[in-house]
């Protein structure tokens, strides 16, 4: 069996960039100055790790107020639709071809994970979708992947993995699964290059990887 588990943000949906825009916006409007540190730091977190990490670096930030914030200002952003990375539909209808098992294993919430699914017409090709409320760890740990890894019945070590950011790919790598980056906002430095199997820059060329393996 060929099986495949996806990252979201930053890999499908070209969605980082509006993400960090929404954070500076929401930090700006509630005058936290800091809010680079925390983009960088909370990164492929899921929310309950974000809110560990605001209460152990920034205590006098109301996280909740915050997240509520940039919710608003995420959909306001979003409003026209999901901006879909170039090669997302491709590879994912050769996926289906081909008859890979496919999963998303991503660190966002479920409610806004089947709403940006659902906007972009995603739905349908993800055999299983694990989101962030799921896991008691979240990214870097390798929990989200295993679980992905489990629902697919799938080998972890057989299974790829597509990432974008080094908290995904440590969390990836550290399941055993075969990591490809393809980079987002981060570029990778030879500690990531270490931890995956390839770089590839764009959905296309993770295609073309991949037809070896068809």
């Amino acid at each position: 069996m060929k099986a495949i588990v996806f990252d979201m943000d930053g890999i499908l949906f070209d969605t980082e960039r509006v993400g960090d825009q929404a954070w500076r916006q929401a930090a700006e409007e509630m005058q936290f100055a800091d809010i680079e540190a925390a983009i960088e730091g909370c990164r492929g977190l899921n929310r309950a790790d974000t809110c560990a990490f605001f209460e152990s670096h920034f205590p006098n930030v109301d996280y909740l107020a915050f997240h509520q914030r940039n919710h608003e200002i995420m959909a306001e952003l979003l409003a026209d639709g999901m901006p879909v990375k170039p090669g997302a539909y491709a590879l994912l209808d050769w996926l289906r071809e081909q008859e890979w098992r496919v999963a998303l294993a991503t660190s966002t919430g479920r409610e806004s994970t089947m709403h940006h699914l659902e906007s972009a017409k995603m739905t349908d090709y993800f055999d299983q979708i694990i989101t962030g409320e799921q896991v008691e760890h979240g990214k870097p740990d390798p929990e989200i992947y295993l679980k992905a890894c489990q629902a697919l019945e799938a080998a972890p070590e057989q299974t790829f993995a597509v990432e974008d950011s080094p908290n995904g790919i440590q969390s990836a790598a550290a399941a055993n699964l075969r990591v490809i980056m393809v980079p987002d906002l981060i570029r990778p430095n030879l500690e990531l290059r270490q931890k995956v199997i390839t770089v590839q820059s764009s959905l296309l060329e993770v295609k073309t990887f991949l037809e070896k393996f068809a």
